[in-house]
């Protein structure tokens, strides 16, 4: 439907969940899957935040992705003896953490590098689970630095923020705090002209199941189960603790490419699991085509009002209102769905996969 195309993003995709991590195209063009448009903001990302040269980005661009399905495969492969992995954005090639000499010898001989270091995944995962956030704070795990990352807003409650740094300094070094600005809150718009006639968001992922086309968003867009103009009734939301919902899409138009906003598209041919230090981007009705990389995994993100979303990825790339939902990709293959953000330099987004694997559909070819 012409309107969709304009206003939101409607993206494509292919095989099932579980073949989409393992597919890893093959770098046919110089900035791998990534349509051309979309190539160039990730190139000026990457320049921008490594110092690398055009044609260096333009390279990662184009095996990050077999670097991030490495990665994940080593991290399930070595279990308790690995610490997680991430790319170096430098290279796009992988590098795993491990505990031991044996587990390092695994690494290398897959190809990839191993990094020793002091705390494990089980260590760092058992204090995150040690610090609860409070409205506006946020806590992951970041494999670079072999922390985990604890986000302050200035708009956190001070009181509140006194006893969660206590916490996290008895921690020592395990813990690191970083600061954000602005209230932490889902990146949608009350009151506009789009959407259900009460909130605007972006179109996530066309998918379908039984021969019906379906959109995979947001859940906090679809709370309350709205209908959606011009396109067809919320079957599904779930929010909070997860971010994702289903809308049947009655529009007679499924598209098979996320809108880029310049009269192009992003194929999308697999779903995949993000990767610490990948280069992604996202498109959005309001902020539309930026991008930036992943910055940590397995966010848990407190809104306030009881609002704790868990299992969110954290990025550096900038979103705003009536982003909510939108698509995020990796070249052709689709990560996730916009979450929640600062509306300055944070952004949130819910990982694709579980939202696929939770309602039992497959992205549109």
């Amino acid at each position: 439907m012409k309107r969709l195309r304009q206003r939101v993003a409607l993206p494509v995709a292919a095989a099932c969940v579980t073949a989409a991590v393992a597919g890893t195209p093959a770098a046919a063009a110089p900035h791998g899957t990534f349509a051309p448009s979309a190539a160039s903001v990730a190139v000026a990302h990457l320049v921008a935040t490594t110092g690398a040269d055009p044609a260096r980005a333009a390279h990662v661009l184009a095996v990050q992705r077999a670097g991030a399905a490495k990665v994940q495969e080593l991290d399930r492969q070595l279990g308790a003896r690995s610490a997680g992995g991430y790319l170096d954005p430098r290279t796009g090639s992988a590098v795993v953490n491990v505990l031991d000499a044996r587990a390092a010898e695994t690494v290398r001989a897959a190809g990839a590098t191993p990094r020793s270091v002091r705390y494990g995944t089980a260590e760092l995962t058992s204090v995150q689970a040690a610090l609860q956030p409070v409205p506006n704070t946020s806590t992951g795990l970041d494999p670079v630095a072999d922390q985990v990352v604890l986000t302050v807003s200035d708009a956190a409650p001070a009181d509140r923020v006194a006893g969660l740094l206590g916490t996290a300094r008895a921690f020592g070094d395990r813990v690191r705090v970083d600061r954000a600005h602005g209230v932490f809150q889902p990146l949608i718009y009350d009151g506009d002209e789009i959407s259900n006639g009460q909130s605007v968001c972006s179109a996530g992922f066309n998918s379908n199941k039984g021969g019906r086309n379906y959109i995979v968003d947001a859940g906090h867009c679809a709370q309350g189960l709205p209908y959606w103009q011009g396109i067809g009734p919320t079957v599904d939301a779930r929010f909070p603790g997860t971010d994702y919902s289903l809308i049947r899409n009655d529009s007679g138009d499924a598209p098979g490419a996320v809108n880029l906003y310049d009269g192009s598209t992003q194929p999308i041919t697999a779903a995949g699991d993000a990767t610490v230090g990948e280069q992604i981007c996202k498109s959005g009705r309001t902020t539309e085509v930026t991008c930036g990389s992943v910055q940590a995994l397995n966010e848990t993100v407190d809104y306030g009002d009881g609002q704790v979303v868990r299992g969110m990825v954290k990025t550096d790339t900038h979103a705003d209102h009536g982003d909510s939902g939108g698509p995020w990709y990796d070249g052709a293959t689709g990560l996730g769905m916009t979450g929640a953000g600062d509306t300055v330099s944070v952004t949130w987004f819910q990982p694709l996969t579980a939202a696929l694997r939770a309602y039992g559909v497959t992205l549109n070819r």
